[in-house]
């Protein structure tokens, strides 16, 4: 099962590396601790078959099963995460980049971010969810940061390049500075 309080790792398998996307896909918007057991629980069944995450759904899918297992795992918003992971199938996650992601609906940047910030070493990008947004607001109050994600890609690069300051200030490694801040504001927050 994922622990979301410490997520970076640079060695996963393939059944970890697949485990780790799915999670990383299933908690956008969500309360990661309380994913990281749905998504469990949901894979739960390929695990006793000896089979990677992506046979199982790939099975489910073949048997027309994967929304309804989707529904009932309570994963969050079915037909969106039943197609993700239906396009997610034959992806090489150990090389596919942030923009053959992004092209799948419903990925977008804070998402294949936090996958290959997480999954990959020495990568200089940041997953602006709505803890490192608060975070760099109150590092930067002279500037409008928004609450939620940027959907523009603009602003969402701009954002990061003032997380990516601030983490080289205090001679941090971008996934670690994201750590900290996740594991710090998460704990208020819930």
């Amino acid at each position: 099962m994922i622990d979301p309080t410490d997520i970076t790792k640079f060695d996963r398998n393939e059944i970890e590396l697949q485990e780790f996307f799915l999670f990383c896909v299933v908690v956008a918007g969500k309360t990661a601790v309380v994913q990281a057991k749905k998504l469990d629980d949901f894979l739960k069944p390929g695990r006793i078959r000896s089979m990677t995450p992506f046979e199982y759904i790939k099975g489910l899918r073949d048997k027309e099963h994967l929304h309804h297992m989707v529904c009932d795992a309570k994963l969050g918003i079915y037909k969106r995460l039943t197609h993700i992971f239906e396009q997610s199938l034959y992806i090489d996650l150990h090389n596919v980049t942030m923009e053959e992601l992004e092209s799948i609906p419903g990925i977008g940047p804070k998402t294949s971010r936090f996958f290959v910030l997480h999954s990959r070493p020495e990568q200089r990008i940041a997953v602006l969810d709505k803890h490192i947004l608060a975070w760099l607001s109150e590092q930067y109050p002279h500037m409008t940061i928004p609450l939620a994600t940027p959907q523009s890609i603009s602003r969402y690069r701009e954002l990061e390049s003032l997380y990516l300051h601030e983490a080289a200030k205090r001679k941090l490694k971008p996934e670690i500075l994201d750590l900290q801040i996740w594991n710090e504001r998460a704990r208020i927050a819930a």
